[in-house]
C-alpha cells in the first residue's frame, strides 16, 4: 500500500471515526499459508496477506476495514493485488519433493476477512486471499514451506489431505522450514 493509500485511509478513518474508536497499535500480521491436496495430485494453496505487510510500520497501522475497501476504485483494488503477488515470493517458498512440472505458482486475488471468511460487515478487517490451484505431478510425494530469513512476519503451516486437517500446525519464523508433510495419502 503506497503512501497516498494510507494517508488517505487515515484522513478518513480519523476525519469520520473520530471520538468513536481510539487509535492504538494492532497486531503483527502473521501471514496463514493453507494447503489442500486432494486425489489425483488435486492442490489448492491459500495464502493470507493483511495489507498492512505492504507498510513500513505494520503494527501502527491500523486493520483495513471493509468500509474503506468499498470507497477504493477498482485501479486500486488490483494495485493491492499485484503487491500480494509480489510480496508472497519475498517471503515464503513452496517447497516440492520434485519440482520438475509443478510451475511457478499463479495466484488469484480476492478480499476476504481473516480466515477466508467473506466481508459482511463495514468494520470487518480486510485481507488478501491468494489462491492457486494447480494439479500436482504423480512424482511429488512431499511438501513444505520455507520461511525467507528477510522480514519480521511469522508464516503459518496449516494443511489438509483428502478432506481431513492435518493436527499438526507449525509456526514457522524468518529463515525456518516446515516439517515435511507426507503426501503419499493423496495419491
Amino acid at each position: 500500500m503506497n503512501s497516498r493509500h494510507i494517508a488517505r485511509f487515515l484522513a478518513i478513518a480519523l476525519g469520520s471515526f473520530s471520538g468513536l474508536y481510539s487509535v492504538q497499535a494492532h497486531p503483527l500480521p502473521e501471514i496463514p499459508v493453507w494447503s489442500f491436496f486432494e486425489k489425483e495430485g488435486k492442490t489448492r494453496i491459500e495464502i493470507e496477506i493483511d495489507p498492512r505487510c505492504f507498510t513500513d510500520d505494520p503494527e501502527e497501522e491500523l486493520y483495513m476495514l471493509y468500509w474503506y475497501l468499498q470507497r477504493c476504485d477498482e485501479a486500486e483494488k488490483e494495485e493491492m493485488f499485484d503487491l500480494a503477488r509480489k510480496f508472497i515470493p519475498t517471503r515464503l517458498d513452496l517447497l516440492f519433493n520434485a519440482s520438475a512440472g509443478v510451475g511457478k505458482p499463479d495466484f488469484n486475488c480476492e478480499f476476504t476477512t481473516l480466515g477466508g471468511r467473506p466481508l459482511k460487515a463495514l468494520d470487518d478487517p480486510v485481507v488478501i486471499r491468494a489462491v492457486w490451484e494447480t494439479t500436482l505431478p504423480s512424482s511429488v510425494v512431499t511438501y513444505q514451506v520455507k520461511a525467507h530469513k528477510i522480514g519480521i512476519y511469522s508464516v503459518l503451516f496449516l494443511n489438509h489431505v483428502n478432506d481431513e486437517a492435518v493436527p499438526r500446525i507449525q509456526t514457522l519464523f524468518p529463515g525456518e522450514e516446515s516439517y515435511i508433510l507426507d503426501l503419499t495419502a493423496a495419491k
